[in-house]
């Protein structure tokens, strides 16, 4: 019997069968951020509505080497992100540094961290807006076939290049109430420039994704390829992406009382 064969879009290599259970966002960011109830609250543009969960979004759109080799990518996230593996090496490794200034705008604080491995986390962002587009569930502004296609060639390359498509992530404060929630990777635009961003555990992740001469802030803050880069630490509140989400925040409180 002649067996009809699909073509990976992450790979672009023809397999039998596309893997049953491929995720967008990795699982340990929604247990690391339950509730009292063991639930985590995970936010849609796509769908226009939270969701409260105890597992992440799955579906078949990509192949098991794909799968296999995005999960990388994604363990190494999660321990640099995260305490759950304090005595791992690569957790270890990282050199985070708090600073705090005064501006007319109070006080304010960032971190810079450093020994990053580069292409790793480089690579999770990649991965988790790319998952999100071949899974059918990027809202906001088309990301157009150029983007897509470039993106993917980024993700497959060797090469160090932290411009092109430079990322920039914030972090939340550790006593942030609203850190127990998840954005699924979604388009806007801001100030002319297309922004992918999605947001998890603590931290506002912003890839950006337009041609035009980037603002001075994001070549300072960006993830560079020497496994260094700059986070400002502000509460989701203060961020575009909570007033952008309002309703969806108020749902949310709906949510975690009625669920």
């Amino acid at each position: 019997m002649k067996v009809n064969m699909l073509t990976c879009p992450l790979c672009n290599k023809e397999v039998a069968e596309f893997h049953k259970r491929s995720h967008i966002l990795p699982e340990w960011m929604y247990t690391e951020i339950y509730d009292k109830n063991h639930k985590a609250i995970e936010v849609s543009k796509l769908k226009k509505k939270v969701t409260k969960r105890q597992k992440g979004y799955y579906g078949q759109f990509i192949c098991k080497s794909c799968e296999i080799e995005s999960q990388k990518y994604d363990h190494y996230a999660s321990l640099i992100l995260t305490n759950r593996s304090p005595n791992n090496p690569e957790h270890k490794l990282i050199s985070k540094e708090h600073f705090e200034y005064q501006d007319d705008g109070g006080q304010n604080e960032y971190e810079e961290w450093k020994n990053i491995d580069f292409k790793k986390l480089q690579g999770f962002v990649l991965v988790c807006i790319l998952r999100t587009q071949l899974a059918g569930q990027m809202k906001g502004l088309t990301l157009n076939q150029k983007h897509f296609k470039k993106l993917l060639a980024l993700y497959h390359s060797d090469s160090m290049d932290d411009l092109s498509y430079p990322i920039v992530i914030i972090k939340n404060p550790d006593n942030d109430k609203f850190r127990n929630q998840l954005i699924i990777p979604y388009i806007k635009k801001q100030r002319g420039h297309h922004i992918i961003e999605f947001a998890g555990t603590g931290f506002i992740f912003n890839i950006y994704v337009s041609s035009h001469n980037k603002q001075d802030y994001v070549n300072s803050l960006r993830l560079k390829n020497d496994g260094s880069m700059l986070l400002i630490i502000i509460s989701f509140k203060q961020t575009g992406l909570f007033w952008n989400t309002q309703r969806i925040v108020k749902a949310a409180k709906k949510v975690s009382k009625g669920i």
